[in-house]
């Protein structure tokens, strides 16, 4: 990162995606202003061919209002032709999203039409954003911490209406507040542990080793609680990845199908229609999930139906939840139990769903025989039948349960190292101060657990973490 980093020039972008009625071209930095004027003379706060400075010092460069829109025609900074007719707002600093003057052109949509205006804006004194840049200006000038320019991030990525609520509760610092709350404990103890040590001879009413070992601990558990959730946070974010597997013709790909609440898997009585294994992204209510729909097993395959096999077992063994299909009448015997073993050897999380329930042999009850102790759910996908109940099932084995607001949920992988980093510090801490040791061995550990908060928030960063965080993000944000 270069100087500019601070803001020291003008950077612009388009802010809004080709093919819609408007586009938005941002600017921002110290010449947003000078260069709306340039673009937009009829705005410039003195007239053209008037003595002295285009603009006086004390006035703006422009005769809009802050926050106000205006409705101008630009031209060419060059030529002086129309470029196009726009609404132009100019957001005066530090009222803006990057604390600095911002303008935004809202022209009309169409990439032709963008990029001549973005063309006009660098040809005015601009320069190209790099990505995320905007976000990366709003954290360098307090506008919002490390944790909260991430969400911005997840805010955009956002592929559910469950993704987006995680992401605006970050946002609106909900993960930053619970960081913060480490920090401040953090903080305090080390303050008590270095006055035991600065003033060792004092009479001053300080916690016990004891008690200061039991908040250090206490700090772990919380850092490591929040850490913790990183693989909820993640599934929230991204998706539950979700296997179906059973003998062939069990009703896998029908399941799939009534799940989807459309037809995108072939079914046919004959058994063997999927060959390897078929992916669907669709909703479960408002949480995303991947369905993956994989070969049926069977006692003696083909070879070309082995490598497909293969394929299918090979894509099931990264699921977060694996959906064992019983066919219902047929029952459990080995290939059913191997499947579930199986699954639960790789760390997924099984849900069975005894299928084709409605033909089900009377008084026929092998349930229990697969496990007692997993969720089952009966269904029948010609009619529905329990396809809802399969996919609340589906949700609830692959988030688990809550243990923490989701917006303190953490999503980054980042921030989970980050935290591991400060519950293994404080950790340590907790040990010295718990074997008896003298407080000041116990420093060091705090105050890298202290700085790993600050990492996280951005209270203390460096230029390489910055570029590699902002960079995943899109120009113009």
């Amino acid at each position: 990162m270069g100087p500019d980093l601070l803001g020291d020039d003008t950077i612009c972008a388009v802010a809004t995606g080709s093919g819609g009625a408007l586009g938005i071209v941002r600017i921002s930095g110290p010449a947003a202003e000078a260069i709306l004027a340039r673009l937009a003379p009829s705005l410039a706060s003195a007239a053209p061919g008037s003595q002295g400075p285009a603009v006086a010092p004390t006035r703006p460069p422009t005769r809009l209002e802050s926050h106000a829109l205006g409705r101008v025609t630009l031209r060419d900074p060059v030529g002086g032709e129309p470029i196009d007719e726009v609404l132009a707002c100019v957001m005066r600093a530090p009222r803006s999203y990057t604390g600095e003057t911002v303008v935004e052109l809202q022209g009309h949509g169409g990439e032709a039409n963008l990029q001549r205006l973005l063309a006009s804006v660098l040809q005015a004194g601009a320069r190209l954003a790099r990505p995320g840049e905007f976000t990366q200006r709003a954290f360098l000038a307090g506008r919002i911490d490390l944790a909260q320019a991430e969400a911005v991030a997840g805010v955009i990525a956002a592929r559910s209406q469950r993704a987006l609520r995680v992401a605006h509760a970050q946002l609106r610092g909900s993960l930053s507040g619970a960081v913060a709350a480490l920090g401040t404990r953090l903080v305090a103890l080390l303050a008590e542990v270095e006055a035991s040590v600065d003033f060792p001879d004092e009479r001053l009413d300080l916690p016990s080793p004891a008690a200061l070992a039991d908040e250090a601990g206490a700090i772990a558990a919380e850092a490591s609680r929040l850490a913790g959730s990183h693989g909820r946070g993640r599934l929230l974010v991204e998706g539950i990845d979700v296997a179906l597997v059973g003998r062939a013709n069990a009703g896998k790909s029908s399941l799939l199908n009534a799940l989807a609440g459309e037809e995108r898997a072939l079914v046919d009585e004959a058994p063997g229609t999927t060959r390897d294994f078929l992916e669907v992204e669709l909703l479960l209510g408002d949480q995303r999930a991947v369905l993956v729909d994989t070969a049926g097993e069977r006692d003696a395959p083909g070879a070309l139906e082995e490598r497909g096999l293969a394929l299918g077992r090979r894509r099931r063994d990264r699921a977060d939840v694996v959906v064992v299909v019983v066919d219902g009448t047929v029952g459990v015997a080995a290939i059913e139990r191997g499947l579930l073993e199986e699954a639960l050897a790789a760390g997924a999380r099984p849900v069975i769903a005894w299928n084709k329930s409605d033909l089900t042999p009377p008084g026929a009850e092998p349930l229990p025989s697969l496990s007692p102790d997993l969720p089952v759910i009966a269904t029948a996908a010609p009619t529905g039948l329990g396809v809802a109940e399969l996919a609340r099932a589906i949700r609830g084995a692959g988030l688990g349960e809550a243990t923490l607001d989701e917006g303190e949920v953490v999503t980054s992988a980042r921030q989970r190292e980050l935290l591991e980093g400060v519950a293994q510090a404080a950790a340590e801490a907790a040990g010295t101060l718990g074997r008896g040791g003298a407080p000041e061995l116990a420093a060091p550990d705090l105050r890298a657990a202290l700085d790993r908060v600050g990492q996280i928030t951005g209270q203390s960063f460096d230029a390489e973490v910055l570029d590699r965080i902002f960079s995943r993000f899109c120009i113009g944000k």
